[in-house]
């Protein structure tokens, strides 16, 4: 069996990342309390800021390639939540019951696909 061991993985020049072939890799994910508003762990999310009850924008580390990436978002309680305002550096992540409006909510995942920038 062999064993392949490296730190970094680059393009041929050594400048850049390689070149993914018929397969993608998630550019961005989380896993946040949007009640306390804190991250429990992420992938390319610098922070989150609360823009009101059950508002959450969700800012990058490293910024995507156009704002016509692709979000998946769920949370534990309705799972009728959206995510709008997509710019380059960030998006906004919405949650609503059908009875009490926009609500925070404790348990919130965002999964991004596109191409960094």
């Amino acid at each position: 069996m062999s064993e392949i061991r490296a730190t970094t993985i680059s393009d041929a020049a050594g400048t850049g990342p390689i070149t993914l072939t018929k397969q993608s890799a998630a550019k961005a994910w989380i896993n946040f309390d949007g009640d306390n508003i804190s991250i429990r762990d992420s992938l390319n999310a610098a922070s989150i800021v609360d823009e009101g009850t059950g508002v959450t924008r969700i800012n990058f580390s490293n910024a995507m390639a156009n704002d016509d990436y692709a979000i998946q978002s769920h949370d534990h309680s309705y799972g009728n939540g959206w995510s709008d305002s997509l710019t380059t550096t960030s998006y906004k992540t919405r949650r609503r019951n059908e009875s009490a409006g926009y609500v925070d909510v404790t348990q919130i995942w965002g999964l991004i696909h596109g191409d960094l920038a």
